[in-house]
């Protein structure tokens, strides 16, 4: 059996749509949307994420796409790990 964990950074813009269940959700502009399980503590000491003063506020978004394969059990974590207000 084996093993792999693959990461990948991207960069979009899009909008906030909100933070839910400690999940920050991002419809980014290709119309994707991505819900962020992973968010960096810098990130939630800039913008409060967590009340709806930056809902549908645009930005530059940084991510990491963690991808693991355990046990035939592939699954995607999307962590977000800078945000840019535009």
């Amino acid at each position: 059996m084996n093993y792999y964990n693959a990461k990948q950074s991207f960069s979009s813009k899009g909008l906030f749509i909100g933070y839910l269940d400690g999940y920050a959700t991002f419809q980014l502009e290709n119309d994707d949307v991505i819900d962020f399980e992973q968010i960096d503590k810098k990130i939630l000491e800039e913008y409060n994420l967590k009340n709806d003063n930056f809902k549908n506020k645009a930005f530059e978004i940084y991510y990491t796409e963690i991808f693991d394969d355990l046990d035939d059990e592939d699954f995607i974590v999307f962590r977000l790990d800078d945000l840019k207000l535009l």
